[in-house]
């Protein structure tokens, strides 16, 4: 088993970048759609980046993480039931002339201000911040229809998710482990959770570069 990050991929507009450093880093992209905490003023600004957030593992647009001022700090959560939980939805910003587009924002590290909205129930957010597991979602190596596992990813989204319903939920973290920004990615998961928040999958659907994401809405706190 090994958690894997969704494919954030490099595009602008509607045309693949084929001028950018293959190995520069990209980072998640996120569309709020229809979500509450703007109007009701259920959001944290004040309150500092803590110490899982570095350079090589900034925060991200559309990560879920822990919104409590009294602890001085946002931090990834540690459990589901950590509350409470709200969504980085910071205003991307253009660095230089060579660096542009919403996939290259993702330098917020410790002791940096993001933006978080708290997140309610029917909240729609349309966003690539998002990993699996690919012990859920398995390659397929033999026969005709062979596949990757990020291929069977992209199968299962493509279904028709009334009837094959899928979830993002916080990812399980190991006992006493301390939490890191992997805590942080939703993860997409085929079962109900049963604690915590936790969305289900609208549509496989596009964010606003033209990258592929996928369109959540929030169905329990």
């Amino acid at each position: 088993m090994s958690m894997k990050r969704f494919p954030i991929t490099n595009v602008v507009g509607d045309l693949v970048d084929q001028h950018r450093d293959p190995d520069e880093k990209l980072y998640a992209s996120l569309e709020l759609n229809q979500v509450a905490f703007p109007k009701t003023g259920m959001v944290v600004s004040q309150t500092p980046l803590g110490d899982a957030f570095t350079k090589a593992t900034p925060c991200e647009n559309g990560m879920w993480v822990v919104a409590d001022k009294a602890a001085g700090a946002i931090n990834p959560p540690a459990a589901a039931t950590d509350a409470p939980i709200g969504i980085v939805y910071t205003t991307e910003k253009e660095y230089d002339r060579e660096h542009y587009g919403l996939q290259r924002f993702g330098r917020k590290v410790k002791g940096d201000y993001p933006r978080v909205g708290i997140l309610g129930i029917g909240d729609t957010v349309t966003t690539n911040c998002l990993q699996y597991d690919d012990a859920v979602f398995q390659a397929v190596t033999t026969g005709a229809n062979q596949m990757t596992a990020e291929e069977a990813l992209l199968a299962e989204l493509k279904k028709d998710l009334a009837a094959n319903p899928l979830y993002v939920c916080i990812k399980a973290a190991a006992q006493n482990a301390t939490p890191t920004t992997e805590q942080a990615i939703p993860q997409i998961v085929k079962t109900v959770p049963q604690s915590g928040i936790y969305g289900r999958i609208v549509k496989f659907y596009t964010i606003p570069n033209g990258g592929i994401g996928v369109k959540y809405q929030i169905i329990h706190v």
